[in-house]
């Protein structure tokens, strides 16, 4: 018997200038206590945190010389990818 891989969260964070490289992306509230899922963007601003189970998840996104960013998602059965914007920080 083989078991149902689990969904991963995957997205981009971009600003207004373009995509956000080196942003610390976080999981803020998960529907069930679970390791830490924390993870940097690459330089296209891209993101994958690691498999998750079904429930609704606020996703944090942090970088210097922006202001923090949050988006939720609702995962069900498959993989879900969401887009977080960032705007530049106040000074």
């Amino acid at each position: 018997m083989t078991s149902a891989a689990r969904p991963v969260i995957s997205g981009t964070a971009t600003s207004p200038d373009g995509p956000v490289a080196l942003a610390r992306v976080t999981v803020e509230q998960a529907p069930a206590p679970m390791p830490d899922l924390a993870g940097l963007t690459d330089e296209d601003g891209s993101f994958t945190l690691g498999t998750v189970g079904p429930g609704t998840y606020i996703i944090a996104v942090h970088a210097d010389g922006y202001a923090p960013a949050r988006a939720e998602v609702t995962v069900h059965a498959l993989d879900v990818a969401i887009g977080v914007s960032l705007r530049p920080a106040d000074d």
